[in-house]
């Protein structure tokens, strides 16, 4: 009965447009987590990084939707409605697919040959914070990539 309306939230979350919806799926995943989910307060530690870098994106995508509405100016930048619902709806999926991914992780749905990439995957995300280290120190961009890669050699 899970692995099916697990199957149905991502197949809405997919294809769905209206804000409502998406909220509701939201609401879903979160309190469908809260029953399953013995893992929660460990796996939202590692999402408020997750959000911090999404967040970011925000200015990105307000900055290259200029059309529609305008709610208001800062600068030379246009806040429009349309820029505003274009990051909520990308926002709301890319959550709601988190919230499913934990769900499939925690009930072992996936088969032993799929989970092995799920932890390459928590691994990454919790390495993002050492990344902004990496930054701060100013080494190239392959410094990244090895330090994460090491990492999840020495873990796995």
């Amino acid at each position: 009965m899970l692995k099916s309306s697990l199957l149905i939230l991502f197949v809405l979350n997919l294809f769905v447009k209206n804000m409502t919806v998406l909220g509701v799926l939201l609401f879903i995943g979160v309190v469908l987590n809260i029953i399953f989910n013995k893992e929660l307060l460990k796996h939202l530690k590692k999402l408020k990084f997750l959000i911090f870098i999404y967040l970011t994106t925000f200015l990105a995508q307000i900055y290259y939707h200029q059309e529609g509405e305008v709610l208001f100016k800062i600068y030379s930048i246009y806040v429009t409605k349309g820029g505003i619902l274009n990051f909520t709806s990308s926002f709301l999926r890319i959550i709601n697919l988190i919230l499913l991914s934990w769900l499939v992780n925690t009930q072992n749905i996936l088969p032993k040959s799929l989970s092995s990439y799920q932890r390459v995957i928590e691994d990454v995300i919790e390495l993002i914070p050492e990344v902004f280290k990496i930054f701060k120190s100013k080494r190239k961009i392959k410094w990244f990539f090895r330090y994460i890669l090491s990492q999840i050699k020495i873990k796995n």
